[in-house]
């Protein structure tokens, strides 16, 4: 069975391919359109599904939507009615996406793929979910969560999923219906803090090191968690219809103030625990985000409890765009509510596409054989053309983009490493140098966290280059924190506590305590709170970056990097070996290494 997942319409487009058994390929459209967060049809990720797996669209048994837009358009309607008269500006624009666009999936599907109409599928939103977060598990059972924004009217739904011979069965245990949205809740919030919803939680999140959870029971106040786990939203609050106007009302404004000025900097550091130059205003918001935090948790951790009681089971599985907040994601790892957790590498809507072929395929005993994930599941890299670029006199014009991107005019040189094993002991005889590396090399991953393949890293210890890639590659904020990638033989002596076998920590979707003993060798991906996010590498998932990081334990007893994506601010992840040289003429990266490749700036 071939089956082709497709999400979009919302944000973070994408494509997945499933056949024989097995996720085959899947990617976002961001990495080829150049938008991040693109939520428009996913023509270049599905065409990427279809060439990786040697698939022509006549070969696919079925197509996948990731929802079901006519159901979500009875709640846009519905949402619609209770606010009549008000609104109805955003009424009429919402009426012309939906019926000039959105609502013609089907349609739009077998135009672009070519592809009859009756093969075209519709999955319910989070039962996507429920099949991107059980399908790769492994489990032969277990209970599922998944927490988003909304759905078509689901914003949180409490399941069991159990696998067999005769195939994979979903039961629904019970949902929470727009507008009690916890991820909506967080998304209004992180608007509030001057960060752009849908995009900026991750900001959030990283505030809230460098406050006191001080304002909980104001929180609690529009937000918080029941003694039987449910929860409650006071909407009063919030106003989840016109998301182009502020995600909360003058009411909220009244109980936290004036929202912070998205342009002025933010003088929190990851690197210095003092935090000199701070004022009490910014102290406020750091310590809402730090209360905001506080409670997710508490909702989080009612609702793993509540459903692990419902279901009966040990095990669980979350998704949902809420499950990418790492720091909630180790809090519940250590609680003791479950034997294990899994979270699969994007469990957003991105992830949600694979969710949807996995949907399908699962209403078959083929799509019962749950085989792990592996996250490079996107297109490769070829250096022959990249050669050719080096070679010519035109760098800049070779490599533009339709999305305008253009390279430097800048002199490089190239040098091909005759096997492996060379290539990568010049790559950390450069980082031990204290140079940022663009380290390039097979699939890239899926998700938004690099793992590896399309990563720029630094060794840790030299925090000064660690500060040059914020300012001269990056342009990161300076509260944000970086991580660190280890071996996973490392991981036991550099971590607290380490559950290293746990896939969250292979794929960076926790954060955890760094042992106080490597706080200075490591500093430049340590957070002010002691934490990292890490990337625990195995020899089995990436055997190449796994050398790479033992190489690096060889010269200096710590096999570890500091790992973050090879992407500049409000850009994707690169793809391609062109996109990458492009970005490394374009900014202070030192070496760029592509395969065996390795190419330099000549002064």
């Amino acid at each position: 069975m071939r089956v082709l997942g497709v999400s979009y319409g919302y944000h973070d487009a994408s494509a997945a391919l499933w056949a024989e058994g097995h996720l085959v390929a899947a990617c976002a459209e961001e990495r080829y359109s150049l938008l991040k967060h693109d939520s428009s049809f996913p023509r270049f990720a599905t065409r990427s599904c279809l060439q990786l797996s040697n698939t022509e669209p006549t070969d696919l048994d079925a197509v996948v939507f990731y929802e079901q837009p006519s159901v979500k358009f009875t709640r846009v309607l519905a949402s619609a009615y209770q606010r009549y008269p008000g609104g109805i500006g955003q009424f009429g624009r919402s009426m012309r996406t939906w019926l000039g666009e959105k609502l013609w999936v089907r349609n739009a599907i077998v135009s672009q793929l070519g592809v009859s109409p009756r093969k075209v599928l519709f999955a319910p939103h989070h039962e996507s979910h429920i099949a991107q977060a059980f399908g790769p598990s492994g489990f032969e059972s277990a209970a599922v969560l998944v927490v988003d924004g909304v759905g078509e009217w689901a914003c949180t739904t409490l399941a069991k999923a159990t696998r067999d011979a005769a195939g994979v069965r979903y039961q629904i245990i019970e949902q929470a219906e727009y507008p009690r949205s916890i991820g909506l809740v967080y998304a209004a919030f992180t608007a509030f803090l001057g960060f752009k919803s849908n995009s900026g939680e991750s900001s959030t999140m990283a505030l809230a090191a460098y406050g006191r959870p001080i304002f909980v029971d104001r929180i609690r106040q529009v937000f918080h968690s029941q003694r039987d786990g449910s929860y409650d939203v006071i909407d009063d609050f919030f106003d989840f219809d016109q998301p182009e106007q502020a995600l909360f009302t003058q009411r909220f404004v009244t109980l936290f103030g004036t929202p912070r000025d998205f342009r002025r900097p933010l003088p929190f550091s990851a690197l210095d625990s003092s935090q000199r130059n701070v004022s009490e205003e910014e102290r406020y918001y750091a310590d809402v985000a730090a209360s905001l935090q506080q409670v997710l948790l508490e909702i989080l951790l009612g609702l793993a409890k509540r459903v692990v009681a419902l279901s009966g089971e040990t095990n669980l599985c979350f998704s949902g765009g809420v499950a990418l907040n790492c720091v909630c994601n180790a809090a519940l790892m250590n609680a003791g509510v479950f034997d294990q957790f899994f979270i699969p590498p994007d469990p957003g809507d991105g992830g949600a596409a694979f969710g949807a072929a996995y949907w399908r395929a699962a209403q078959t005993s083929s799509g019962a054989i749950g085989r792990p994930i592996n996250p490079y599941l996107g297109a490769g890299v070829e250096t022959r053309r990249l050669k050719q670029i080096l070679d010519g006199d035109a760098l800049d014009e070779c490599l533009s983009h339709p999305a305008g991107l253009r390279a430097q005019s800048v002199r490089c040189r190239w040098l091909e490493q005759r096997d492996e094993d060379a290539c990568i002991d010049h790559v950390v005889e450069a980082l031990l140098q204290g140079k940022i590396v663009a380290w390039v090399q097979g699939r890239f991953e899926l998700g938004p966290r690099a793992l590896g393949n399309r990563s720029l890293l630094v060794h840790p210890a030299h925090v000064e280059s660690v500060r040059r890639l914020s300012t001269t590659v990056k342009s990161h904020s300076a509260f944000r924190p970086y991580a660190l990638s280890m071996t996973a033989e490392a991981a036991g002596k550099i971590l607290e506590t380490p559950c290293i076998t746990a896939p969250a920590l292979k794929w960076m979707q926790t954060v955890w305590p760094v042992q106080e003993a490597f706080g200075e060798a490591l500093r430049g991906g340590i957070h002010v709170d002691g934490t990292t996010r890490p990337q625990v590498c195995t020899r089995e998932e990436n055997p190449r970056f796994w050398k790479l990081l033992s190489r690096i334990g060889e010269a200096t007893g710590h096999a570890v990097v500091l790992n973050t994506s090879l992407n500049e601010r409000s850009m994707p992840i690169v793809s391609t070996s062109e996109l990458a040289l492009a970005m490394f003429t374009r900014t202070g990266i030192d070496l760029l290494a592509i395969d065996n490749v390795l190419v330099t700036k000549i002064p």
